[in-house]
């Protein structure tokens, strides 16, 4: 058997009295909760060659190795647990998951002098290719009945300059090292400050205050006092700090003064060094300093009941932290499934992705967003990104549909048709206008995807000037000075040119947005299972986006058949209706001429010139072009609402994301053959040994879940309860209700907590 001398009297006074409360740290950590939870644990910073290894040393009178210079190139964890059988494991552990993790010291023995050593032979596995530091961790275990419950730390220390044995890359690695340790929010801080050096120049002390802000969990340790000249100003100086009475170094822990071996003392025993610190702090200035707050058997007292302060303090938060990586990997388990070879197996876990895939893409295309796969209301970045609102996917499409009947409706006419004289407060001005302008800002960010630029603006006079020479001709049977309406049906299709572009660029991004979300929605229900996830996308999800990219444009050229090569068929009344509302304003100048020249003296001079002009800049056309731009632009009016709805319903919500749910469903997966379900289903190896680990994971956390239970006991539930003077006497900002008495009939005033506390009215 193993055999461990180490001092037993020392080891107890850091446990103390009250050992229960450590028995179970001690115990979580021999469930393996420390890989995933950050447990109480006591780490040693300073500057370089302030003596952390020294205080250790003095701690747990095990031997760490102490010289001037650079001696810690590595972090080592001693870790003392208590177990009725003896055993040492003493390993490195390497931070990167790729390196070789089965190195291991062969130890059978450990003495308290052997520390040194090991230390030395670690070095050689850790500091390879000429690296002066490193990130992996010496991790010394050591169980026995008569060791406490402890993890310390040892970390190399910060330092200034560089030079060949310690340069600027090495100085990087302990910064980081040495601020993950202390960025734990259980790790209690010694902060060991030499007194060889003046306070200010020493770094750990801003290291400190960058981790531990309130300066709650750090006990600061002044090391080296007998170097000091006796009444100096710096004696002064690290009295008053040894005191707390510095205010920008005031830990709520204190200070505590140790004087530990110097190199020429390396050869004292644990007692003869003791000893020495003793004789020290009893004469001159150093004993004026509270006996609580020197020397190392104060020290070892005085850390238990940090220690057991600190985890009574943080136990509800570490239960908290259990119980969250619990849920974590029970959820992460329950989306892997059980373990799968078998057809029957892999057909049950496929068809429990299918009904989940069903449900959640309903609730998708209903707007019911109530799983968590939705997220929450306030969304994490803009809402104008379509990636991040992909996955309240009827929400989206609605918004793409209305932003595509905008920029229809603003830019799908190849060259938008204005009035030759308006003085801006003419109907249709304010029409435009309107318009321009009837898109939200919250919207604006999604039109802003549709490349399509503003038509170029022309006025009626330049399109009657084009028509003309094309009615002579196409002149037909018609009489003269009628018009042959083949022309206006042209000029609606050269106007609704834009349209193709425009929808089929809607549609293509409809493709994209419902093929995105349907990502991410199987990703949210496969979990990690990577395989079944990719198994699926390629044999399923892809060649279902292909046949409906197919169909969708067939659909597309089947909307765009009718107007761009087929006879026009507007529902009668409500074309006349729309011509002659559009006619009506013809009319009005038209009249108004006939009445200025019948009755002048119904205007003023200005309106007649007004009218004058107006007459005079008409042209006169030979073959009614006029009625001819009226009838193309009611049609294109009356087109355009159509057009729209087609492509929103008939194409996007018909062919696209009615048929969602169906991409992948229970009833197919039933009829799958068994090859295909071992292509889609079969988990691979990754899998298998995942979900091993997380079965002994959430075996080890459930444990060390009960065990903090236990420990914290069990507290009465209290109830919240109404203060009487919101009931009584209610704020003038209470809310306030009308309610009647069944009894009587009368109706009262009553605050709403009130109300809501009288069982016998009714609201």
């Amino acid at each position: 058997m193993a055999t461990v001398s180490l001092d037993p009297e020392a080891i107890e006074q850091l446990s103390g009295e009250r050992k229960t409360l450590l028995d179970a740290i001690d115990g979580l950590r021999k469930h393996g909760i420390g890989r995933f939870v950050d447990l109480p644990q006591i780490i040693v910073v300073g500057d370089q060659s302030s003596g952390k290894s020294s205080v250790l040393e003095a701690i747990s009178r095990v031997r760490f190795p102490v010289k001037d210079g650079v001696c810690t190139r590595f972090a080592t964890e001693l870790v003392l647990r208590t177990n009725p059988q003896t055993s040492i494991h003493v390993q490195v552990q390497p931070t990167s998951v790729s390196a070789d993790v089965s190195y291991a010291f062969d130890k059978t023995s450990f003495d308290k002098d052997d520390l040194p050593r090991i230390t030395e032979e670690a070095k050689a596995r850790l500091l390879k290719d000429s690296t002066s530091f490193s990130e992996d961790v010496l991790r010394i275990e050591i169980c026995s009945p008569d060791v406490p419950h402890l993890t310390l730390v040892d970390l190399p220390g910060f330092y200034h300059s560089e030079d060949e044995d310690q340069p600027a890359d090495g100085r990087d690695i302990v910064d980081r090292l040495v601020e993950t340790y202390m960025a734990r929010k259980n790790s209690i801080i010694l902060a060991i400050v030499s007194a060889r050096n003046q306070v200010v120049m020493q770094k750990v002390l801003s290291k400190v205050k960058g981790h531990d802000k309130k300066l709650e969990r750090t006990l600061g340790i002044i090391t080296k006092p007998d170097l000091l000249t006796p009444g100096s100003p710096d004696e002064d100086k690290f009295i008053k700090l040894a005191k707390n009475q510095e205010q920008k170094h005031h830990f709520a822990l204190g200070w505590h003064v140790l004087r530990n071996r110097s190199e020429a003392e390396v050869s004292l025993s644990s007692e003869e060094r003791d000893s020495k610190e003793q004789e020290f702090f009893e004469s001159g200035i150093w004993s004026a300093i509270p006996s609580s707050n020197r020397g190392i058997d104060m020290l070892r007292k005085k850390l238990a009941n940090i220690l057991l302060d600190h985890i009574r303090k943080n136990l509800d938060t570490l239960i908290q932290d259990i119980e969250n990586n619990v849920k974590s990997r029970r959820k992460t388990l329950e989306r892997l499934g059980t373990p799968r070879s078998s057809p029957p197996q892999l057909r049950a876990h496929l068809d429990k992705i299918a009904s989940q895939f069903q449900l959640l893409s309903l609730r998708a295309i209903e707007g019911n967003y109530s799983d968590e796969f939705f997220g929450s209301l306030y969304p994490a970045a803009s809402s104008n990104s379509t990636d991040d609102r992909v996955r309240k996917l009827r929400a989206l499409v609605r918004d793409l549909n209305r932003t595509f009947a905008y920029v229809l409706a603003t830019k799908g006419s190849r060259r938008i048709i204005i009035p030759d004289h308006s003085d801006g407060d003419s109907a249709f001005d304010k029409s435009y206008e309107l318009q321009q302008t009837s898109l939200p800002s919250f919207l604006q960010g999604l039109e802003a995807q549709y490349p399509f630029k503003t038509p170029k603006e022309v006025t009626r006079d330049a399109i009657q000037a084009e028509l003309e020479p094309l009615s002579s001709a196409n002149q037909g049977t018609e009489f003269p000075g009628t018009t042959n309406d083949f022309l206006a049906v042209k000029l609606f299709q050269d106007q609704s040119r834009p349209w193709e572009a425009i929808a089929r660029f809607h549609i293509d991004l409809l493709l994209r947005i419902v093929k995105s979300f349907t990502e991410k929605l199987l990703a949210y229900i496969t979990g990690p299972d990577e395989k079944t996830y990719s198994a699926i996308l390629v044999n399923i999800v892809d060649p279902f986006f292909e046949k409906r990219t197919l169909k969708l444009n067939r659909k597309l050229q089947e909307l765009l058949c009718h107007f761009q090569t087929g006879y026009p068929q507007p529902a009668d009344a409500e074309f006349r209706a729309a011509l002659a509302k559009r006619r009506q304003k013809h009319l009005t100048a038209e009249i108004l001429q006939n009445l200025v020249t019948s009755h002048p003296e119904l205007f003023t001079d200005k309106g007649k010139r007004q009218l004058a002009g107006l007459a005079s800049s008409g042209r006169k056309s030979e073959f009614g072009v006029d009625s001819l731009i009226d009838k193309s632009e009611t049609y294109y009016e009356l087109s355009l609402r159509n057009f729209t709805d087609n492509v929103i319903i008939l194409a996007v919500e018909n062919c696209l994301v009615k048929d969602l749910p169906t991409i992948l469903t229970t009833s197919a997966v039933s009829q799958m053959k068994d090859d295909m379900l071992m292509k889609l289903a079969a988990e691979s190896t990754d899998i298998q040994v995942e979900r091993v680990e997380l079965d002994t994971e959430c075996e080890a956390l459930q444990k060390g879940l009960d065990l903090c239970k236990t420990y914290r006991g069990r507290n009465s539930t209290v109830l919240p309860t109404i203060p009487p003077q919101l009931i009584d006497d209610p704020p003038a900002t209470t809310p306030r209700v009308k309610v009647e008495d069944p009894t009587d009939g009368l109706k009262q005033e009553l605050p709403l907590l009130s109300a809501l506390q009288a069982p016998y009215l009714e609201l």
